[in-house]
């Protein structure tokens, strides 16, 4: 005799137990066997034990949105924003989003790193920073008892190379062969003051004290593709800096005032700041100049100061020129600088050792 489809449904009987909770209301648990039930209530009074709410049902993907509305989006610039939610929205959400924080575990969390394994270890310290920033914010506030991020996790990617720097001679072919006024300007300000792309864009000719021969650091442009914004928002309060002007500056910016009517130094012909797309039009003027070299407006910014060393100025007027908030920025630079610098000293000596005399 055939069996029916509902006689073939395995049937369970559910206990439940209630547990008081600190406010005297009491919630249930329910579970096949007596051993399950104890165990989820034994999880219960722990997680309680611990301070953590469990009755809160938040999930990661609308935690981490309050987490970043009130811990990181007042003190952030807008570059830095998109990159926050960048990382969220596609390497972290996807993944864990829908689950509850309390639920979420440390395997759950490895797999999200093994799945950057292949990816560069800048990304996997953006991803790894972000998450324990989030999850330590949820136990300060009593949702979870301890995080799942272990501290045992590390990246594990191939680190970004170094950022090299021009040579004299790679600079002067530079400011040689660029012949558009937009971008010369932009080459010799960075090569001559070291200043940071956004500085060099929210630069206004109110910062230029021509008679001290001064410029000072004071605004900052955030870029977009149809707009730029300009603020007084500096990347660190070390930002805040006045630099010496260069007599090859100085003399290349007196032409230029006479020939603008815009506040920006660098403007475009409605007089606004550059956006992010007039700024790549002048930039590939730049780089089609020196098309064997990798070039970034770090790069200049890094060459400026490793001119600063060469010149024997010591650590601390090149960390205030730089506009570094800590030393160990500038310090890493040095370290590259002097092990460059060793290098080529240490292959001359060793050819002056074999060369064999005349």
């Amino acid at each position: 005799m055939a069996k029916t489809k509902n006689a073939s449904k395995k049937k369970y009987q559910y206990i439940t137990k209630a547990i008081q909770m600190p406010d005297g209301s009491r919630k249930y648990f329910r579970a096949k066997t007596q051993k399950e039930l104890d165990e989820k209530v034994m999880k219960a009074q722990i997680l309680m034990n611990a301070g953590v709410d469990i009755c809160n049902e938040e999930t990661f993907s609308h935690f981490a949105q309050m987490w970043y509305d009130m811990y990181k989006k007042p003190y952030l610039r807008q570059n830095s924003q998109t990159a926050i939610k960048y990382i969220l929205n596609t390497h972290i959400i996807p993944f864990i989003g829908n689950y509850r924080l309390r639920d979420i575990t440390p395997m759950q969390i490895q797999a999200i790193m093994a799945r950057l394994s292949g990816k560069s270890n800048s990304l996997q310290s953006k991803v790894l920073t972000n998450l324990r920033s989030i999850f330590n914010v949820a136990q300060e506030n009593g949702l979870i008892a301890k995080s799942p991020v272990s501290s045992m996790l590390k990246p594990t990617g191939n680190k970004t190379p170094e950022k090299e720097t021009l040579t004299v001679q790679e600079s002067q072919i530079l400011l040689d062969r660029v012949k558009n006024p937009r971008a010369k300007t932009f080459l010799l300000i960075a090569l001559h003051t070291g200043m940071r792309r956004g500085e060099i864009i929210g630069l206004q000719w109110e910062d230029i004290d021509f008679k001290a021969k001064t410029i000072h650091v004071r605004h900052n442009a955030v870029l977009s593709e149809s707009e730029t914004t300009v603020n007084d928002f500096l990347k660190t309060a070390a930002g805040r800096r006045d630099l010496p002007l260069s007599e090859e500056l100085e003399k290349w910016l007196t032409a230029q005032k006479k020939h603008t009517h815009s506040k920006y130094v660098l403007a475009m012909q409605n007089h606004k700041p550059l956006t992010k797309s007039s700024y790549r039009s002048s930039w590939r003027l730049i780089e089609r100049e020196l098309p064997e070299t990798h070039l970034t407006a770090h790069i200049l910014r890094h060459t400026y100061i490793t001119r600063l060393f060469e010149a024997g100025l010591d650590i601390k007027e090149i960390q205030y020129l730089a506009g570094h908030s800590t030393m160990d920025m500038t310090l890493k630079v040095y370290t590259h600088y002097d092990r460059k610098s060793r290098e080529t000293k240490t292959a001359e000596k060793v050819r002056d050792a074999l060369r064999i005399s005349a």
